[in-house]
């Protein structure tokens, strides 16, 4: 029996390179687990790209790690929550999706990080894009409150926020 990774492609998207699903996904599901090597905060170097880097921990990030997860975008109405488990993370669906859909999480919903440290300029046309991304004390309490239900924000961004 295969893991849910074979039912996962590297696609072409309107914004670069992503991930579909080949199968329909029950909400709830683990999706995938991000990969990348543990490194410190203070460890990442000051040239790399930290679009490809995973907040685990306050001072701790996954690094890229050439899979498939260095791949998987950010939506502003994203179909997976991202959950913590020590220092593993598992891409989980937060909604039924349909094959052949690309898969996404709100990149804000693991970052802690304000907006002089990381953001993003948002190209994922959805029709609740915050055009610009970064650390989770940036979204509005509504979405803020959407995510803690899903489940989908870890302790050490909970408690970050202002």
């Amino acid at each position: 029996m295969g893991s849910f990774n074979d039912n996962l492609k590297q696609v072409k998207t309107k914004t670069g390179i992503g991930v579909i699903t080949t199968v329909d996904v029950p909400k709830g599901m683990v999706i995938f687990e991000f990969r990348g090597d543990v490194v410190k905060a203070s460890d990442v170097p000051k040239t790399a790209n930290l679009n490809y880097y995973l907040q685990i921990g306050k001072n701790l990030l996954l690094g890229p790690s050439g899979g498939l997860d260095d791949l998987f975008n950010h939506s502003c109405n994203p179909n997976c929550g991202v959950v913590v488990v020590g220092n593993r993370a598992f891409l989980i669906s937060i909604q039924v999706i349909k094959a052949e859909t690309e898969i996404t999480f709100d990149y804000s919903t693991t970052s802690t990080d304000t907006q002089a440290e990381w953001l993003m300029v948002c190209k994922c046309g959805s029709y609740t894009c915050r055009k610009i991304i970064s650390g989770y004390q940036y979204l509005d309490k509504v979405t803020q409150a959407k995510y803690e239900t899903l489940n989908v924000v870890p302790k050490y961004v909970k408690g970050n926020t202002s």
